[in-house]
Protein backbone atom coordinates (compact mmCIF):
# COMPACT_ATOMS: atom_id res chain seq x y z
CA UNK A 1 0.00 0.00 0.00
CA UNK A 2 1.35 3.68 -0.78
CA UNK A 3 0.68 5.95 1.64
CA UNK A 4 0.73 9.94 0.98
CA UNK A 5 1.45 12.41 3.79
CA UNK A 6 -0.62 15.23 3.49
CA UNK A 7 0.82 18.54 4.76
CA UNK A 8 -1.58 20.47 6.36
CA UNK A 9 -1.06 23.80 4.66
CA UNK A 10 -3.03 27.45 5.44
CA UNK A 11 -5.05 27.95 2.81
CA UNK A 12 -7.27 31.03 2.29
CA UNK A 13 -9.41 33.07 -0.05
CA UNK A 14 -10.18 35.73 -1.56
CA UNK A 15 -11.54 38.03 -4.92
CA UNK A 16 -9.38 37.11 -7.93
CA UNK A 17 -7.73 40.12 -9.47
CA UNK A 18 -6.72 40.28 -13.25
CA UNK A 19 -2.89 39.36 -12.18
CA UNK A 20 -4.46 36.11 -11.19
CA UNK A 21 -5.32 35.20 -14.77
CA UNK A 22 -2.63 33.58 -15.96
CA UNK A 23 -3.01 31.04 -12.61
CA UNK A 24 -6.34 30.93 -12.93
CA UNK A 25 -6.24 29.57 -16.48
CA UNK A 26 -3.23 27.52 -16.25
CA UNK A 27 -5.79 25.54 -13.14
CA UNK A 28 -8.62 25.53 -15.06
CA UNK A 29 -5.99 23.84 -18.18
CA UNK A 30 -5.03 21.69 -15.36
CA UNK A 31 -8.61 20.35 -14.54
CA UNK A 32 -9.69 20.28 -17.81
CA UNK A 33 -11.90 23.17 -17.95
CA UNK A 34 -13.08 25.85 -20.26
CA UNK A 35 -10.31 28.81 -19.46
CA UNK A 36 -10.76 30.75 -22.96
CA UNK A 37 -13.01 34.03 -21.04
CA UNK A 38 -11.95 37.08 -21.58
CA UNK A 39 -10.15 38.76 -18.63
CA UNK A 40 -12.46 41.21 -17.46
CA UNK A 41 -14.24 38.07 -16.38
CA UNK A 42 -11.58 37.02 -13.82
CA UNK A 43 -13.56 39.71 -11.32
CA UNK A 44 -16.12 36.91 -10.92
CA UNK A 45 -13.60 34.71 -9.48
CA UNK A 46 -12.56 33.64 -6.18
CA UNK A 47 -8.98 31.50 -5.64
CA UNK A 48 -7.97 29.75 -3.07
CA UNK A 49 -4.11 30.50 -2.12
CA UNK A 50 -1.68 28.27 -0.18
CA UNK A 51 1.33 31.10 0.07
CA UNK A 52 1.16 33.04 -3.46
CA UNK A 53 -0.18 29.97 -5.60
CA UNK A 54 -3.88 29.82 -6.45
CA UNK A 55 -4.59 26.06 -5.65
CA UNK A 56 -8.43 26.62 -6.34
CA UNK A 57 -10.68 29.00 -7.61
CA UNK A 58 -14.61 28.96 -8.34
CA UNK A 59 -16.61 31.61 -10.26
CA UNK A 60 -20.15 33.19 -10.07
CA UNK A 61 -21.07 35.38 -12.80
CA UNK A 62 -23.87 37.28 -12.25
CA UNK A 63 -27.38 37.79 -14.31
CA UNK A 64 -30.07 39.47 -13.26
CA UNK A 65 -31.27 38.43 -9.77
CA UNK A 66 -28.97 34.73 -10.39
CA UNK A 67 -25.48 33.60 -10.41
CA UNK A 68 -24.00 30.75 -12.28
CA UNK A 69 -21.34 28.92 -10.45
CA UNK A 70 -18.90 27.86 -12.63
CA UNK A 71 -14.70 26.85 -13.24
CA UNK A 72 -14.69 25.36 -9.61
CA UNK A 73 -10.88 23.48 -9.88
CA UNK A 74 -8.70 22.65 -7.12
CA UNK A 75 -5.41 21.71 -8.08
CA UNK A 76 -4.93 17.36 -7.40
CA UNK A 77 -2.56 18.08 -4.71
CA UNK A 78 -5.33 19.87 -2.75
CA UNK A 79 -8.49 17.59 -3.32
CA UNK A 80 -10.09 16.19 -0.75
CA UNK A 81 -9.09 19.14 2.04
CA UNK A 82 -12.29 21.51 1.80
CA UNK A 83 -10.78 23.81 -0.69
CA UNK A 84 -14.10 23.52 -3.28
CA UNK A 85 -16.36 23.45 -0.26
CA UNK A 86 -15.08 26.24 0.84
CA UNK A 87 -14.63 28.46 -2.51
CA UNK A 88 -18.98 27.09 -2.89
CA UNK A 89 -19.37 28.84 0.40
CA UNK A 90 -17.80 32.28 0.07
CA UNK A 91 -19.44 32.36 -3.56
CA UNK A 92 -22.85 31.67 -2.04
CA UNK A 93 -22.18 33.57 1.49
CA UNK A 94 -21.81 36.28 -1.14
CA UNK A 95 -24.55 36.26 -3.37
CA UNK A 96 -26.92 35.85 -0.13
CA UNK A 97 -25.42 39.63 0.88
CA UNK A 98 -26.97 40.89 -2.32
CA UNK A 99 -30.30 40.85 -4.16
CA UNK A 100 -29.36 37.26 -6.11
CA UNK A 101 -32.31 35.31 -5.48
CA UNK A 102 -31.04 32.44 -7.47
CA UNK A 103 -27.71 30.44 -8.43
CA UNK A 104 -27.50 27.75 -10.99
CA UNK A 105 -24.98 25.35 -12.54
CA UNK A 106 -24.19 22.55 -15.00
CA UNK A 107 -22.74 19.95 -13.91
CA UNK A 108 -21.71 16.51 -15.90
CA UNK A 109 -19.52 15.38 -12.94
CA UNK A 110 -20.27 16.38 -9.76
CA UNK A 111 -24.83 16.92 -9.17
CA UNK A 112 -24.37 14.76 -5.49
CA UNK A 113 -21.55 17.38 -4.37
CA UNK A 114 -23.48 20.73 -5.14
CA UNK A 115 -26.66 18.99 -3.70
CA UNK A 116 -25.52 19.68 -0.15
CA UNK A 117 -26.04 22.99 -0.87
CA UNK A 118 -29.47 22.49 -1.60
CA UNK A 119 -28.94 22.47 -5.85
CA UNK A 120 -31.49 19.83 -7.14
CA UNK A 121 -31.88 19.23 -11.18
CA UNK A 122 -33.96 21.61 -13.45
CA UNK A 123 -34.72 21.50 -17.17
CA UNK A 124 -32.18 23.85 -18.66
CA UNK A 125 -35.19 25.41 -20.61
CA UNK A 126 -36.71 26.29 -16.80
CA UNK A 127 -33.54 28.66 -16.13
CA UNK A 128 -33.95 32.12 -16.26
CA UNK A 129 -34.13 33.79 -19.12
CA UNK A 130 -30.90 36.10 -18.13
CA UNK A 131 -28.87 32.96 -17.32
CA UNK A 132 -30.25 31.28 -20.56
CA UNK A 133 -28.22 34.21 -22.33
CA UNK A 134 -25.00 33.06 -20.90
CA UNK A 135 -22.31 31.38 -22.84
CA UNK A 136 -22.05 29.01 -19.98
CA UNK A 137 -25.72 27.97 -20.47
CA UNK A 138 -25.55 28.59 -24.38
CA UNK A 139 -22.80 25.82 -24.56
CA UNK A 140 -24.68 23.90 -22.60
CA UNK A 141 -26.85 22.19 -25.54
CA UNK A 142 -23.23 20.70 -26.35
CA UNK A 143 -23.44 18.96 -23.10
CA UNK A 144 -24.66 15.84 -21.55
CA UNK A 145 -24.47 18.20 -18.12
CA UNK A 146 -26.84 18.72 -15.71
CA UNK A 147 -28.80 22.14 -14.85
CA UNK A 148 -29.09 22.60 -11.42
CA UNK A 149 -30.73 25.45 -9.33
CA UNK A 150 -30.73 26.72 -5.76
CA UNK A 151 -33.22 29.30 -4.47
CA UNK A 152 -30.90 31.46 -2.14
CA UNK A 153 -33.90 33.47 -0.45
Amino acid sequence: MVWRYLVQTDVRLRSASPSDWPQIAALLDQCSLHSDDPLPSVESFHVALCDVRIVGCAAAERHGTSIVIRSVAVDPAYRDRGVASRLVEALLMHARGTEVRHALLLSASAPAYFARWGFSHIPVDEAPAEVQGSAEFRNAVQTSALCMHCDLR
